[in-house]
């Protein structure tokens, strides 16, 4: 998984790993059960974006595909079937040349030698030699596994991607409807500076203009002061 995350930064590309199944040892699954990572298991291998290891006896297989047979001839080719009606094969990849390319074995020897604890282990290329020793005087635990690698998208993130969007757009929108208010606030302001700074030239003068100029700053200001929540609270107390 370090190597996985290690080529993820050379490549400059996004991907997660996890264990996918391992019932026993060190960061076991706990809760997994053979059945939901079978289930999980060949619903990834449909996916593309989807990579599997297998560590098994002292190596790394990748599963590649699988194939579902029912255990009763009759009910072939009846539609789907329950996961306890039908046997499941895995086909492995093994790198190795020294063997075939591809391995065909039961999902439930995969489960058996997941299973098995020191120092009983089955080899799953041999599955026909059954459970075997080996020699250590350690007990308990396995270090087999299967192991999951995934291609990230972040253009595919789900729902919670588009309520970041649209909180984004919403900031957005808020801070313009903000800043159109305080320049309108702003504008009124300095509409009322020029009305008073008018009105004090010609105070003498007694212009009908400056008396307009007045009524509407008066009318401004009250607009203002009842449109104002502080005002209306102000209000609310000295009721």
């Amino acid at each position: 998984m370090r190597w996985f995350r290690q080529i993820n930064d050379n490549f400059r590309v996004r991907g997660c790993s996890y264990i996918l199944y391992k019932p026993h040892g060190k960061h076991k699954t706990a809760g997994e059960t053979a059945e939901g990572a079978l289930m999980k298991l060949t619903q990834g291998l449909k996916d593309e974006s989807m990579a599997y290891i297998y560590h098994c006896q002292n190596h790394y297989f990748c599963p590649v595909g699988f194939e579902a047979t029912p255990l009763k001839a009759a009910k072939a080719y009846r539609g789907p079937l329950p996961t306890n009606e039908m046997e499941h094969w895995i086909l492995i990849g093994e790198p190795s040349r020294k063997h075939p390319a591809i391995h065909c074995k039961k999902w439930l020897d995969i489960v058996t030698d997941l299973n098995t604890q020191n120092p009983e282990y089955l080899d799953i290329r041999h599955t026909e030699r059954g459970l075997q020793c080996r020699k250590t005087k350690k007990v308990g635990g396995n270090l087999h596994c299967i192991m999951a690698f995934q291609r990230v998208n972040w253009q595919k993130l789900g729902p919670w991607a588009l309520n970041l969007e649209n909180l984004r757009h919403g900031f957005h929108h808020t801070g313009t409807d903000r800043a159109h208010g305080s320049v309108a606030e702003d504008s009124e302001e300095r509409t009322a500076s020029k009305c008073l700074a008018q009105l004090g030239r010609s105070q003498s003068m007694g212009s009908q203009k400056d008396t307009c100029n007045w009524k509407r700053l008066s009318n401004a200001t009250e607009y203002r002061q009842r449109s104002s929540p502080d005002g209306d609270l102000e209000e609310d107390i000295a009721d």
